[in-house]
């Protein structure tokens, strides 16, 4: 194994890193700081990114750490992109048996998240990830959820997490009523040059060594490689490191990392 190799303790450039020792971007700061706010408004915000960018990963590790009593995080991961089932879906994160027709479906999750906010003095969090993939009734659908006729009362906020495309969908005509009320938006982009040095050298550190194993034109390399996204950057440093255990090499070096990105089809 590389790990026992290069004396690793614990496995570092994991896809599922410990919320403890997540990496500060600039970018995960920009996210934080966002998401903050859209908390603190209850709004709505839109957050986009590449593939592999630590979207889900930066949204997922923000709202842990709400307080649970007093939010009601109802996290939707799209496997369809219909108005019915994103209905189904939301009735069912808000503990609901869902009704057979459409209207009485809304009806139930209206009265469920009016429940919430004024009997459990609990505010709901609505996350749809992979909102990209939603077709244009669910997205039309997004605004009758947010608008709350009774009073001038904000009974849900909600973040969509999507690649670019998402972006170009909701600049469509059809969707100025969602769009009007995104009131936060951010583009999570890869890492830096410089901090992927830094990452670099985060990791190795989780993993146990003080050393690094990756020479300048290897860092470089893997830069231009990924692009600086993070889900890239773990996945070819550990298919790097892998090589270079095979190969009895003590550090990695432009070679191996090259090798190593075609072997990992990157």
């Amino acid at each position: 194994m590389w790990e026992t190799y290069f004396g690793f303790k614990k496995t570092p450039f994991s896809d599922r890193p410990d919320s403890k020792q997540l990496f500060a971007s600039q970018g995960w700061n920009q996210v934080k700081a966002r998401l903050q706010f859209l908390v603190d408004h209850q709004a709505a915000g839109l957050l986009t990114g590449e593939v592999g960018s630590g979207k889900s990963t930066a949204a997922r590790t923000f709202t842990a750490q709400l307080n649970s009593s007093l939010y009601k995080i109802l996290y939707l991961h799209w496997s369809s992109g219909s108005c019915l089932d994103l209905l189904r879906q939301l009735a069912c994160a808000l503990d609901l048996e869902p009704a057979y027709r459409r209207g009485d479906l809304a009806r139930q999750i209206f009265e469920a998240i009016v429940r919430l906010n004024e009997n459990k003095k609990q505010h709901p969090v609505l996350i749809c990830d992979e909102a990209h993939l939603l077709g244009h009734p669910a997205l039309e659908q997004l605004p009758l959820l947010l608008n709350f006729d009774m009073d001038s009362s904000h009974y849900l906020t909600l973040l969509l997490i999507g690649q670019p495309l998402l972006r170009r969908t909701l600049s469509l005509q059809m969707h100025e009523a969602l769009r009007q009320r995104i009131a936060v938006h951010y583009h999570l982009e890869g890492l830096t040059r410089e901090e992927l040095q830094a990452y670099l050298a985060q990791q190795l550190k989780a993993g146990g060594l003080s050393e690094s194993l990756f020479d300048d034109t290897a860092t470089q390399a893997l830069y231009q490689a990924s692009k600086g996204i993070l889900r890239k950057v773990n996945k070819l440093a550990r298919a790097a490191l892998q090589l270079a255990a095979a190969r009895k090499t003590s550090q990695v070096n432009e070679a191996i990392l090259l090798d190593a990105a075609t072997e990992a089809l990157l």
